[in-house]
């Protein structure tokens, strides 16, 4: 089910069973897998990655540069990023600037996260709402906090 008012761009896959949700956009080059749930208002930036078994709540921004194995889980305004130095002016594509983030199979990030670019989200972890992640979390970790620190 891809709602009516979603912007689906050229150039995008998207799996079996998968449903978009209102005013949702994905860009060119994105790639979804199958059985997903894109919430509404969700941005999906080009050639991000996203596997089977998704589910990306309302109102999250997944950016460019971005790669969500399967089973993973962004609660609802969750922010990526993808410029480690965010200013106006320069070729950020072609710099250091622009990293990528790997959110691997079934981690679980909860509302109004901040995900710093140029890091990997451990398998299984989970990241407590509000959180601010700057750094690797390791797999099965629990963390919150900001910056998010790996809880007991």
């Amino acid at each position: 089910m891809i709602h009516k008012t979603a912007i689906i761009d050229d150039n995008v896959s998207i799996g079996e069973g998968t449903n978009v949700w209102a005013y949702s956009h994905i860009c060119s080059g994105a790639t979804i897998g199958k059985n997903c749930v894109i919430g509404e208002g969700v941005y999906i930036g080009p050639n991000v990655v996203i596997g089977d078994g998704c589910k990306i709540q309302n109102h999250s921004l997944v950016y460019e540069g971005v790669t969500l194995e399967d089973m993973v889980f962004l609660g609802p305004n969750t922010v990526t990023t993808n410029d480690f130095i965010p200013q106006v002016g320069g070729d950020w594509k072609n710099s250091d600037r622009f990293r990528t983030t790997l959110f691997k199979k079934g981690c679980s990030v909860g509302a109004n996260c901040t995900i710093v670019c140029g890091i990997t989200i451990g398998e299984n972890s989970l990241i407590g709402a509000g959180s601010v992640v700057t750094k690797n979390v390791p797999s099965n970790a629990k963390t919150y906090g900001n910056p998010s620190k790996i809880q007991m």
